[in-house]
């Protein structure tokens, strides 16, 4: 089995339990658990990107839904070499599983209803890539997370092959953490995987002003959640280069919900502009905007809510 080094005698990562959803992608070590430990998924603490929302109760505001043209309006700007040219001729998108990637981080925040400020309500999660190989036309890789709360980073394994197909994650902790369940193991390796999964897309061949998606593996993250279409609607703007790579810049939406807890929907939107590396479809850079609403709860413990937000991504 292939590891991180440094990884010997290492042991698997118990699975935080459910919290109410804030942003789709399944992104990073902080986001998919934030305490270690044995026990079951409810006995473990709270991961960070399932916390925002909690969180960020106090930036609720009665403001009015968004849609897709105005989270695109207020989405933060793409980091790029240059201005964005507009595509006049199909480009194929895709087909090396890996490229000369370190490090994916992705930031997220709310936005105060009063001024439209943005308020960090966790910090960024980021992993860094300590190991790529090509074996076979399949890297072979290795990362780890930057410390998780109480200063802990935990190490991961999976690949990517030039169909853009990510493989099964192994994950392992240092001596003297209880390992979970096998079905919270899987689970969480399920969440792993996605957080590589929804920063990329298949190969494809792309024509100007023509629709494409880009999967959301929400089911991953929580089977509760539904996202139409499965996944990002995008329609590409143009080219442009990122760090010095060619990149197809695409305006990306979608939209979905579920359930969070018995008897309260949560409904989500967002929509913004997204950098795709050519050469292996992985996604470089994003900046959207969201818009959430969670119904009140029937159990009168929460009110209605709805919120704003915002997602940067750079994959350096």
């Amino acid at each position: 089995m292939f590891r991180p080094r440094g990884a010997k005698g290492l042991r698997p990562l118990a699975l935080p339990h459910r919290r109410p959803k804030g942003l789709w992608e399944p992104s990073l070590g902080s986001e998919g658990l934030s305490a270690l430990g044995g026990g079951s998924a409810r006995e473990a603490a709270p991961p960070s990107f399932l916390a925002v929302l909690i969180g960020a109760v106090l930036l609720a505001t009665p403001a009015q839904a968004e849609d897709r043209a105005a989270l695109v309006a207020r989405s933060p700007s793409l980091a790029l070499d240059g201005p964005v040219t507009p595509l006049v001729a199909p480009i194929a998108v895709g087909g090396a599983g890996w490229g000369p990637f370190r490090r994916l981080c992705v930031t997220k925040t709310m936005l105060r209803p009063d001024d439209g400020q943005e308020v960090a309500t966790s910090p960024p999660s980021c992993f860094n890539v300590e190991e790529a190989r090509e074996d076979g036309g399949t890297w072979q890789l290795a990362l780890r997370t930057d410390p998780l709360p109480g200063g802990m980073r935990v190490a991961f394994t999976t690949t990517r092959d030039a169909a853009g197909t990510v493989g099964e994650t192994d994950i392992a902790v240092p001596e003297g953490v209880a390992a979970p369940p096998p079905p919270v193991m899987a689970r969480l390796r399920g969440i792993f995987r996605a957080a590589i999964e929804a920063n990329a897309m298949p190969p494809a061949t792309i024509a100007p002003g023509a629709e494409f998606l880009m999967p959301l593996p929400v089911g991953a993250v929580d089977p509760d959640l539904r996202v139409e279409r499965d996944g990002l609607v995008c329609t590409a703007e143009g080219e442009a280069t990122a760090d010095g790579r060619r990149v197809l810049v695409a305006i990306c939406g979608a939209s979905g919900g579920g359930e969070i807890s018995p008897g309260r929907a949560m409904r989500i939107l967002i929509a913004g502009r997204f950098a795709i590396d050519v050469a292996t479809g992985m996604v470089l850079r994003h900046g959207y905007g969201s818009w959430l609403e969670m119904e009140a709860d029937p159990r009168g413990s929460m009110g209605r809510m709805e919120m704003r937000g915002v997602s940067r991504q750079s994959l350096e």
